[in-house]
């Protein structure tokens, strides 16, 4: 039995542990196949994308409140503070006052998203930005996961006529466009009103 085949029973024994399980602890490796099973109608799309979120958004609160204490313990050691000092410095020029923009991409490049949340709990971003941010960036990328492992499971010869519309295409670029574009001010005045 491989690792496809064993996610797959697990989600279909498990439902509701192994979702959020597997949003806290694997991200993308198991909700591609939930979200999969939810285009074959074995498990709900609803609670497939509701419980990973969950899952996710508490694994990169979590990271966010151990982040200092992690860089504490390493900067211990003086070979990993003087390189790490230097990517901070380097960070810093590159997503200064970015705090959205920043997460969402690392979401989508493999192996930064925790770095990224690390970096983040290091430049004194409060919790409630934070939480925001996360909410935001989050829910944009699963959108994106998600999508991929339903039309899978649907199989994408049976999604081919709602694409052939170009009108739904359109649609959901022009949505993602804008959630990108015009989230993060929208997050900032909300911010500036408390």
């Amino acid at each position: 039995m491989n690792f496809g085949t064993t996610t797959l029973a697990l989600l279909n024994a498990y439902e509701f542990p192994a979702l959020f399980l597997g949003g806290f602890f694997f991200g993308e490796t198991v909700i591609i196949p939930a979200a999969f099973l939810a285009g074959q109608g074995i498990l709900s799309l609803t609670q497939v994308f509701s419980i990973t979120y969950l899952g996710t958004v508490c694994a990169d609160m979590l990271w966010f409140f151990i982040g200092p204490s992690l860089f504490r313990f390493a900067h211990r050691f003086e070979k990993i503070r003087t390189r790490s000092e230097k990517v901070l410095m380097s960070l810093d020029t590159l997503y200064a006052k970015r705090p959205f923009r920043v997460l969402l991409i690392s979401k989508f490049v493999y192996g930064t998203r925790i770095l990224t949340i690390l970096y983040l709990s290091l430049e004194k971003l409060s919790v409630v930005r934070f939480l925001l941010v996360n909410l935001l960036s989050t829910f944009v990328w699963l959108v994106g996961v998600v999508a991929v492992g339903w039309l899978a499971g649907k199989s994408i010869v049976n999604v081919i006529p709602v694409l052939s519309d170009a009108k739904y295409v359109l649609f959901i670029i022009v949505l993602l466009v804008l959630i990108v574009r015009f989230g993060p001010t929208w997050f900032a005045k909300r911010l500036q009103k408390e």
